[in-house]
């Protein structure tokens, strides 16, 4: 063979094995380049869902709270009004628990719905005794509290255990998310 000849093939042969080596690591390159930006673009995801998460769980929560509250007010001003009557807004106010209750359940976690639970059943119970406490003594005047101010006192422990049980869940809830 020709010295020419043997040159021209052994250059071309290197142009095109540069060629494919450089076409090869920059193959690579860009491959990891594009797995890297995918990660992060699932990772921003995650947050951005984790963060929706968490958003619409202190919603929920919040206007569980809320509603709670505004049975208790209602309670309350039955409680201490004199003569004795029955809460005004009462079927309203435990309609409006128990749909907020609803979308706590809805955004869970199973623990929160759990305690949840418990502060409306507390609620519900709450309005049953003292329906009970007014049915038992029609015609008085004194206020239900100043009737049984140990009943009173009763349901007001079970207001306080129950939403701080429910408030101690929702933070571990919020934090963790």
């Amino acid at each position: 063979m020709n010295d020419t000849v043997a040159v021209a093939l052994i250059t071309s042969l290197s142009t095109l094995i540069a060629g494919g080596l450089a076409g090869l690591v920059s193959w690579l390159l860009t491959g990891r380049q594009l797995r890297h930006a995918g990660e992060l673009a699932q990772r921003e995801r995650a947050e951005a869902r984790s963060g929706r998460l968490r958003e619409g769980r202190r919603e929920a929560y919040e206007r569980f709270l809320v509603r709670v509250d505004e049975a208790y007010r209602a309670l309350d001003n039955s409680w201490t009004q004199a003569p004795l009557t029955e809460p005004a807004d009462g079927f309203t106010a435990r309609r409006a628990v128990d749909e907020a209750l609803v979308r706590v359940q809805l955004e869970g976690p199973e623990p929160v719905a759990a305690a949840a639970h418990l502060v409306t059943r507390s609620v519900g119970d709450e309005f049953r005794k003292l329906r009970r406490l007014i049915a038992d003594h029609q015609g008085e005047q004194r206020s239900a509290a100043a009737v049984d101010a140990a009943l009173r006192t009763a349901v007001l422990e079970a207001r306080r255990d129950t939403t701080e049980a429910f408030v101690t869940e929702a933070r571990a809830a919020l934090n963790a998310a």
